[in-house]
């Protein structure tokens, strides 16, 4: 492998890999991932999305988590910004969220994995958190330096420096996420080298190229 990272770990690795899960911190570059494995030609079915799908302005859910949290716009639409600020700053809050939104998310997963063909990425924040890591051979695991994510958090959703900690402070901690999986990828990198990694460990874990 151009990467040496998880070459060891590969070369011992004898497992029939037929589902991958993609996993990582808020802000760790999962995302750039899984773009990344999509324009090499894999089925990715990312948590993320599905989540956006369903809570869609005018949806059920939607109006679910408008009528739970009473973040609302003058129009009766849920106030994601609000959302966002509420769980980071309440730990209540964010597990009443979790509790309505995983089970929809989690059902819709699966039924995307049974009407897929292999090879198939899963790619969810909460992999482990969810039990979604039962549906993988093997789990692929984005780590970055808490600062970077931290800065990437302020930068992207507006908020303050303390939310910013707060909404990683409330998922694992990388070194608990790596433990977890078989391998791991830091993304603190140049991208296109981040990039290039990411495809060519799926690539080696796949079987569409050779160590």
């Amino acid at each position: 492998m151009r990467f040496k990272r998880n070459e060891r770990t590969i070369s011992e690795f004898n497992r029939d890999v037929r589902v991958v899960g993609l996993t990582g911190g808020i802000a760790s570059g999962k995302t750039v991932a899984a773009a990344a494995l999509r324009n090499a030609g894999y089925v990715v079915i990312d948590a993320d999305e599905i989540s956006r799908a369903l809570t869609a302005a005018g949806s059920d859910a939607e109006k679910s988590l408008a009528a739970m949290f009473g973040t609302v716009t003058a129009g009766g639409k849920l106030d994601r910004a609000a959302l966002r600020k509420l769980i980071a700053q309440d730990g209540e809050a964010r597990k009443k969220l979790d509790a309505f939104t995983h089970p929809l998310i989690i059902e819709k997963i699966k039924t995307a994995v049974a009407a897929a063909t292999p090879p198939i990425i899963i790619s969810a924040p909460l992999l482990f958190e969810t039990a979604l890591s039962s549906l993988c051979d093997a789990v692929v695991c984005i780590v970055c330096p808490r600062r970077i994510r931290i800065e990437r958090i302020m930068s992207r959703d507006g908020l303050s420096h303390g939310d910013a900690e707060r909404m990683v402070d409330m998922q694992l901690p990388d070194s608990v996420r790596a433990t977890l999986s078989e391998f791991c990828v830091p993304s603190d990198v140049g991208i296109s080298d981040f990039q290039a990694e990411i495809v060519e460990l799926f690539d080696t874990l796949f079987k569409r190229t050779k160590v």
